[in-house]
């Protein structure tokens, strides 16, 4: 794998939410870390990306990731090279369409509304908090299968579980939602998601 050094301010986000707390958690058993330990976790995780217009990066995955590194005080993660898609001569309107189709970007804020690409921020630091990917991720390889790697699959997950019970009851009751979400993911309406497992778990 052929991977480089970045600072994370460089790359832009394809998405306008990611979970807090879920961010919380990773920036305080990364700060628990030794320097050699983080740096080796780090290299291990290298960032996928897509080069847009004007040569920017765009990340694809690992938003958690960078914000998480942030609070540690750490301003550099590692470019997945390899994995790198050039899509820099497009124009800025038909980058954001491309990344639709392809699936590798997210314009869905934490309300289930679908937002205009502009709405995404420029930097990993603006993207605000949605609840129900906190729940997709507290929930992942017990209601869903957690080797399927589809893009943005705990979004999916998250969406699917909103429809059914309250951002209330998730910022109160935490453990609750997770139990709810487990019996949701059994569910037949839940067969078409990224690693349904169903009754068979």
């Amino acid at each position: 794998m052929s991977k480089r050094e970045v600072e994370i301010a460089d790359l832009h986000p394809t998405q306008l939410t990611l979970g807090l707390v879920e961010v919380a958690k990773r920036a305080k058993r990364m700060s628990a870390l030794g320097k050699r330990e983080l740096d080796a976790l780090v290299e291990d995780k290298p960032v996928p990306c897509v080069i847009g217009p004007k040569g920017r990066l765009y990340m694809i995955d690992h938003h958690h990731l960078c914000r998480a590194l942030l609070l540690c005080g750490r301003n550099t993660v590692f470019q997945d090279v390899s994995a790198t898609k050039d899509w820099s001569h497009m124009e800025l309107h038909e980058f954001w369409p491309a990344m639709d189709k392809a699936g590798m970007c997210w314009p869905i804020d934490a309300d289930g509304n679908r937002r205009p690409y502009a709405r995404i921020p420029d930097h990993v630091r603006a993207l605000t908090d949605n609840p129900w990917r906190t729940l997709a991720r507290g929930v992942r390889g017990k209601a869903f299968r957690d080797d399927d790697d589809t893009p943005f699959k705990e979004f999916m997950w998250g969406e699917y579980f909103r429809t059914f019970m309250s951002k209330r009851l998730i910022e109160t009751d935490l453990d609750l939602a997770e139990d709810l979400a487990l019996d949701l993911a059994m569910l037949d309406e839940a067969q078409d998601l990224p690693g349904f497992i169903g009754k068979e778990k």
